[in-house]
């Protein structure tokens, strides 16, 4: 059998492990691969410290970068246990309208299944209840959210000890030549990792608070549920768009006359458009890449690998694949692939550093 076919074979092979390994230890390997994009994230936060302090003061760049991630941190738990309440508070009212919205479907669609002995107002209470458990589930996580934060706040400040002396492991491991290629690949992931969150939160942002205050020019409810929900869904590319303004575009119709509920869809959706083909293209630039049809296919993957961890992380894990397969030749073809690049001399300026 040609060398080839097996060397494709074993590697085909030794892929399906891989994934089965990271798939059976999913709380393990998706904790480590969000301490290490994370580390990547403050990289820079400890790297200044530790350029302009003497030797035994480094240690406070290690603060300093834990203490960003716990601001940020600190911020998103907040904002999601005050949605949550939020939530929790006003859903109940909104039965009637929903009764009302089934009464006049009923005509069109059978809800006996639903509804059985108590009418449409039993079919409000299904469809609400469900939404509650989940709000009370998010609010009784946070005890094991802040353990898995504390794990990972860890592992960050000791992937950020370890950071120095990569470059002289990678070359005593490989050589001078390969050591020095390898680092230049890891700092180039890095700094297109950051680049990539930097971005999708400044949009995330920017399309939140538009999302906000869109909705609170229309005096509708969860005002701030929908626009945390646009920050936090703008890390999930593709699927976190269209869920952040379907949500918030079906809640309208229960409080709106149908056609002011389509005009404030249809806002929705203006600034989805500007936001996601107009604004992040531009500042994304050529940092990203990656062909849309694999980042949608990555955001599957990782999501059944790593659940919503999976999802979060499925952009960040498709550069790598792509940067490392780029600088390995026999692996070109695949990073030419996950690229949106038409042509090797296309990838290797894509993926140069």
């Amino acid at each position: 059998m040609n060398l080839q076919v097996v060397t494709w074979v074993v590697g085909l092979v030794a892929a399906l492990l891989t994934v089965a390994a990271l798939h059976a230890t999913s709380l393990v390997s998706s904790t480590l691969a969000l301490a290490f994009f994370i580390t990547m994230a403050v990289w820079p936060v400890d790297a200044l410290f530790r350029q302009r302090l003497p030797h035994g003061l480094r240690w406070l760049g290690h603060l300093a970068a834990v203490i960003v991630i716990l601001i940020v941190f600190s911020i998103f738990i907040g904002g999601l246990l005050l949605a949550a309440r939020q939530i929790t508070i006003k859903l109940p009212d909104y039965e009637d309208a929903i009764a009302a919205y089934a009464t006049r479907l009923s005509n069109w669609i059978d809800f006996s299944n639903l509804m059985k002995d108590g009418g449409e107002e039993a079919l409000s209470a299904r469809l609400i209840d469900p939404v509650l458990s989940l709000v009370t589930l998010t609010l009784q996580s946070a005890t094991t959210l802040a353990g898995i934060l504390s794990l990972i706040l860890f592992l960050v400040v000791l992937m950020l000890v370890e950071t120095p002396a990569l470059s002289a492991k990678l070359q005593s491991a490989s050589g001078y030549a390969n050591g020095k290629e390898y680092r230049d690949a890891i700092f180039s992931i890095a700094g297109r990792v950051r680049w990539y969150l930097v971005v999708r939160t400044v949009i995330g942002v920017a399309t939140g608070a538009l999302y906000a205050l869109w909705s609170w020019m229309w005096d509708l409810d969860f005002v701030l549920v929908w626009g945390l929900l646009a920050v936090l869904l703008n890390y999930v590319p593709t699927v976190g768009s269209l869920v952040a303004g379907l949500l918030p575009a079906a809640f309208a119709f229960l409080q709106l006359p149908p056609w002011w509920a389509s005009i404030y869809g249809i806002g929705l959706l203006v600034i989805e458009q500007i936001m996601g083909n107009y604004i992040d293209p531009k500042f994304q630039g050529r940092e990203l890449s990656l062909s849309p049809l694999v980042v949608l296919i990555a955001l599957m993957f990782w999501t059944w690998v790593w659940g919503m961890a999976g999802a979060l992380v499925a952009v960040p894990m498709s550069l790598v694949m792509m940067i490392f397969c780029a600088k390995i030749p026999a692996l070109q073809p695949l990073a030419l692939f996950l690229s949106d690049c038409r042509d090797f001399d296309a990838l290797k300026k894509a993926t140069s550093t």
